[in-house]
């Protein structure tokens, strides 16, 4: 390791060990790195998901003002659609914590739940333990859920909501794809 204090350098070798009060094994380190990352990824995946239902929703609500009064099946078919949406999204992500004492007033959604998880299995000096893989499948299984009905939503409901707007010569919604760097559905 080399460190720079007031223009001088200082070097020194030395092995970062294991606690040697643990009979943790190298092996059950890998499998601590294995899980974490899996929630990484999982985590990853549902705060892009989250990133693009808000994109999408700003983008419908736009082209609702857009049109305004003058097509109320545009109206309609965007508030079918935003609702969709925004139930995807409230189980995904806590949409009401607007202050500090609003994490004791509305529940933690899933995204919340598995970071937490994400917490337990990296803070400790063992493997994980049973308990940590089950809730992360339970966890990752309720996510996969919702992240197939926004797929469906996708597949379905924005093309036909955007055929209607092309039907009525109305510029139709455009999905952005995430970016590597998008890792938090906070705007």
């Amino acid at each position: 390791m080399k460190l720079t204090v007031d223009g001088q350098t200082m070097a020194e070798t030395f092995a970062v060990r294991p606690d040697p009060r643990l009979a943790t094994t190298a092996a059950d380190y890998a499998k601590q790195l294995d899980l974490a990352l899996k929630i990484r990824d999982q985590l990853t995946e549902t705060h892009n998901a989250i990133i693009q239902i808000r994109d999408v929703k700003r983008q419908v609500d736009d082209l609702v003002k857009r049109v305004g009064v003058q097509s109320k099946p545009i109206a309609d078919a965007g508030t079918a659609l935003n609702k969709k949406l925004t139930e995807v999204e409230e189980a995904l992500y806590q949409t009401k914590n607007q202050s500090s004492q609003d994490p004791l007033n509305f529940p933690i959604r899933l995204n919340n739940k598995l970071a937490a998880l994400l917490g337990v299995v990296s803070r400790s000096e063992t493997p994980p333990n049973e308990q940590s893989f089950a809730v992360y499948d339970e966890l990752s299984a309720q996510i996969n859920a919702q992240l197939q009905k926004l797929s469906q939503i996708m597949k379905t409901d924005l093309p036909a909501f955007n055929q209607l707007a092309k039907d009525q010569n109305i510029p139709a919604i455009v999905v952005k794809p995430p970016t590597i760097g998008d890792r938090s559905p906070m705007p």
